[in-house]
């Protein structure tokens, strides 16, 4: 484990940034110190016993684990090793988004996923627009996180504390991933050549019915050899890497270029990215000046990343309709729609969609017209620079300083082509241009002083973050068949263009002061202060955000004499107190154009979100550090939430408004527990990972007047998500996540009750509550051993609780296409309050209606999600230039150990924070299998 204390980060100044604010009280402008982290840095090692100062815990991860089974999206390889932290993959396929959230949900209309940082830098988020239902999500992409190679990162820390704000400030409220990159040491050329190859199936399916006809046919004589699996192909993952590094004692270089070819399991669903990186660093005038300087440009393309949804996804024939993977078709022998997805239409003139059975009434089309003519595109261009300095002005103070600029550019289409249900006569197009720009500076100056038994280290600086968003898009049907490009829209069927751009700038002041006492007391205060201003075309908004903590840390064990034989050797107790802010504005103009925002509402009731938090932690070495010990414990109240609703107003119909007021609190705790010893002659480094988090809405809102009608109105609970049969609330008392679904009528013992007259169950358009969407708790269990060139990883990832609702699973019932149908039917119907109902009869109404207590699973599930096995060929005994090489076999998702549910309960179809737990024809999650090949010279 690599490891930084704050006094050595103190020495490395532009290595890491940190934020130190300014507080304010009665009208003064005072100080105050911030506390403290541990962070990784690459030329280091340090014990445990280099971490006595925090007041809390960081967690690490050496950038070697996300190497042995390379994702397309690296933050996959953090399941299963990070606690506290809730990860899901996107369902959108390779190279998809990462949910990732730490210790809960603490915003109810912001982002909750956590912050990354590059080297101190904080990022922008880049994530896409969240599909707001459950019906449509065929336009996903991956987000910024996703572009970065694991092959470039060195280390990684969590920090989970709401304290980090006093870090990052307002983006980082949910807390922070830092990423700390490679750079050259000094020797001789080294140059690092590797491949991973990974090929892709799905690992949790729906059971499908082969024994009896479609819609309800009859039993026939032999089970049919349709099979929705073979729909899918094999995908696959590419990723190649080449590496140089050399240097001196004075200057160092590093450059890479990794290269990620995808296949999705769905045809035509592909990604292709390339990362190009060069670092230096120097140190001149006798070690006193020390340069960083970096530049970075990833290209991305990809093309149909779909995740769920009724509309547009080639997933609903072919789970419905048999005939779809028939090399003969019922309503013509002579076609089939693979290779028949569109023939030639005399009225048009052109090729068009073949689908002779109409879309069903849930918008069925052919799957092989949607996978090859409704296309989805984006193109991405990103460019990041920067350049530090340190320069020692005496053995106890430096200044540091540095500049770094990212620009990320988007182009994304949408092409349906005559003949698809969405689109106009001839076609419609789509397409959007963004520019996001984000330059960040910092400037510090840094004290480390030891007086007698104590000791201060202090910083003191400033940082700018400038931020600029551009956007136009256009949007239309065409007026030439199928010519899709924008001067192709038809101006006589009004097509939609806009141009919108959006500005902010977050300046802060900061201070960094602890005070230590022979190394075994540890007082630490924090503070930041943050000017936000946001502008766009029409408007402006500008607040301040405060962050004050105090933390204090004792090491119990350094009053003990030193012994390397004893059982307890290293101890240490901590407590943190924090407050974090949490602007709201820019989700107002990154919004507007959805929400419909009054202009009147940016200038009122928008003020900053407020969490306060307090945790208290234990950190213990055992056996001389072989075996360590993490606990914390922690407890969060974030207030003055904003959230909206929906008001009816006379003769103006329902208008939207937000209000400040909810409050929400978060409180559970974190165990891990590491090894790191030989047994025998196997080396054994291990990591089990516990986490529990209870959410609670606290309060939503007192009583209030209406602004427009001077009337009373009381709001109880707000819809967040609706989808048929469920519905997601915001609701006192409640938690963010829950679910509630519809039911059948019962009578007063909780019996279903059966109609006499139609011989049924009665569906009812009333919802009780299903369950929460999160899990009650985590697990992890991460293992390495290694043994003469062998070594064997893997990592066992558990969640426990939490509910799921298949809507897929309600579909293929209705349409009698699933086993459960025709076990029913083999059974001669289905037993319902100690009365048998006819298969058909049943399963037709409660999918129709979309029963949702009928389709509720328990979310439990244990997996083997991730394992490689290894050898280091010893060529270098016979060939001098080749240092290692290194050959492996790797898998991720390999095997579900335990899984109720149809689905994966882990995927999701939004990154976002409502509408968890749904699936509603859901891509598979992938099961990957594959090879790795490292060499180094």
């Amino acid at each position: 484990m690599k490891a930084f204390t704050p006094k050595t980060l103190l020495n490395c100044g532009f290595s890491q940034s940190f934020c130190i604010s300014l507080m304010k009280k009665s009208g003064t402008a005072f100080f105050l110190a911030l506390l403290p982290i541990s962070v990784t840095y690459a030329d280091h090692e340090t014990s445990l016993k280099d971490t006595v100062k925090l007041p809390y815990s960081s967690q690490q991860i050496d950038g070697a684990d996300l190497m042995k089974v390379k994702d397309a999206n690296f933050v996959n390889s953090l399941i299963g090793r990070v606690a506290g932290a809730t990860i899901n993959p996107s369902a959108s396929g390779v190279g998809g988004s990462v949910r990732m959230v730490l210790r809960g949900y603490r915003s109810i209309l912001k982002s909750n996923n956590v912050l990354f940082t590059l080297d101190g830098v904080p990022l922008p988020r880049l994530e896409s627009e969240q599909p707001s239902n459950s019906y449509t999500s065929n336009w996903q992409t991956g987000d910024g996180i996703a572009a970065f190679s694991p092959d470039d990162i060195e280390s990684i820390s969590v920090l989970s504390t709401a304290a980090v704000s006093t870090l990052y400030g307002s983006r980082s409220a949910s807390g922070v991933v830092m990423i700390n990159t490679k750079k050259a040491n000094s020797g001789k050329l080294r140059v690092e050549l590797g491949n991973s190859t990974t090929f892709s199936s799905p690992l949790v399916m729906p059971e499908f019915q082969q024994t009896y006809g479609a819609q309800w046919g009859d039993k026939i004589s032999h089970p049919q050899s349709w099979d929705p699996t073979d729909f899918f192909r094999t995908g696959h993952t590419i990723n190649n890497s080449l590496s140089l590094s050399m240097g001196n004692e004075y200057n160092q270089t590093r450059v890479s270029a990794v290269t990620m070819n995808g296949t999705g399991i769905i045809p035509k669903n592909n990604v292709d990215r390339y990362n190009f990186s060069l670092r230096n660093t120097s140190s001149l005038l006798h070690h006193r000046l020390k340069l960083d300087f970096t530049l970075r440009y990833i290209h991305t393309a990809e093309q149909n990343m779909l995740s769920q949804g009724m509309y547009g996804n080639p997933l609903v024939p072919v789970y419905l309709v048999p005939d779809v993977l028939q090399e003969r078709i019922n309503v013509n022998p002579d076609y089939n729609y693979k290779n028949h997805f569109e023939v030639y239409d005399p009225r048009l003139g052109a090729n068009a969609q073949y689908w002779p059975l109409g879309d069903m009434g849930i918008g069925m089309q052919n799957p092989y017209w949607i996978i090859n003519r409704n296309l989805y595109n984006q193109k991405k261009k990103r460019l990041l620079g920067g350049i530090g300095m340190k320069f020692d002005l005496t053995s106890w103070l430096n200044v540091s300083g540095r500049i770094h600029y990212d620009r990320d550019q988007e182009t994304a289409t949408e092409k349906l082509y005559a003949s698809s249900l969405q689109a106009g006569p001839l076609g419609s197009y789509y397409e959007s241009e963004d520019e996001n720009t984000q330059i960040y500076s910092d400037l510090q100056f840094n004290v480390r002083k030891t007086i007698g038994d104590f000791s201060i280290d202090a910083t003191l600086g400033s940082s700018i973050c400038n931020t600029k968003f551009d956007n136009s898009y256009a949007d239309g049907v065409l007026k030439v068949l199928n010519q899709f490009n924008l001067s192709g829209l038809d101006e006589r069927r009004y097509p939609f263009s806009a141009e919108w751009n959006y500005h902010d700038r977050a300046t802060s002041l900061f201070m960094l002061a602890q005070l230590g006492y022979k190394n075994r007391l540890f007082l630490d205060l924090g503070g930041r202060m943050e000017w936000l201003k946001f502008w766009d075309d029409n408007s402006s908004y500008s607040t301040d955000v405060i962050y004050p903590s105090i933390g204090a840390s004792v090491v119990p064990t350094g009053w003990l004499p030193d012994n390397p034989n004893r059982f307890l050797s290293f101890l240490r107790l901590n407590y943190t107190y924090s407050e974090t802010g949490n602007s709201f504005t820019d989700y107002i103009f990154l919004n507007k154009k959805r929400v419909g925002l009054k202009p009147r509402l940016e200038d009122n009731m928008l003020d900053p979100e407020h969490t306060k938090s307090h945790e208290i932690g234990l950190n213990a070495g055992f056996l001389n550090d072989k075996i360590n010990l993490a606990f914390t414990m922690y407890k969060t109240s974030t207030s003055d939430l904003p959230f909206g609703g929906y008001l009816p107003i006379p003769s103006q119909g329902d208008i939207y408004f937000m209000y400040n007021g909810c409050r929400i609190d978060n409180k559970g705790f974190e165990l891990t527990l590491s090894a790191n010893m030989n047994i025998g002659q196997v080396k054994w480094d291990g990591r089990f990972t516990y986490s529990i988090n209870k959410n609670e809405v606290k309060q939503l809102l007192e009583p209030q007047k209406n602004p427009i009608t001077d009337t009373d109105f009381n709001l109880e609970e707000i819809q967040m998500a609706k989808g048929s049969g469920w519905y997601t609330p915001l609701k006192k008392g409640g938690s963010i996540g829950d679910i509630y679904v519809t039911d059948l009528q019962r009578d007063e013992q909780g019996n279903v009750v059966i109609d006499k007259t139609s011989q049924n169950v009665v569906p009812v358009n009333e919802y009780i509550y299903a369950g929460n969407a999160d899990p009650k708790y985590t697990m992890g269990l991460a293992n390495s051993f290694s043994w003469k060139g062998f070594e064997l990883d893997f990592v066992i990832h558990a969640r426990f609780g939490g509910v799921g609702l298949s809507m897929t699973q309600a579909v293929m019932d209705q349409f009698g296409v699933s086993q459960a149908t025709a076990i029913a039917r083999d059974n001669g119907g289905v037993w319902v309050s100690g009365e048998k109902i006819p298969a058909e009869n049943y399963y037709r109404l409660v999918g129709w209606a979309r029963t949702g207590t009928v389709y509720t699973y328990d979310a439990t599930n244990i997996r083997l999600a991730e394992m490689s096995i290894a050898y280091h060929i010893p060529v270098n005994r016979w060939v001098k230039w080749i240092q290692d090489v290194r050959v492996a076999l790797v898998g991720r998702n390999l095997l579900m150990l335990y899984n109720k549910a149809p689905f994966d309960p882990e995927s999701t179809a939004s990154t976002g924070t409502w509408g968890q737990g749904i699936d509603n024809f859901r891509q598979p999650s992938y099961r990957n299998m594959g090879f790795s090949v490292n060499l180094t010279f």
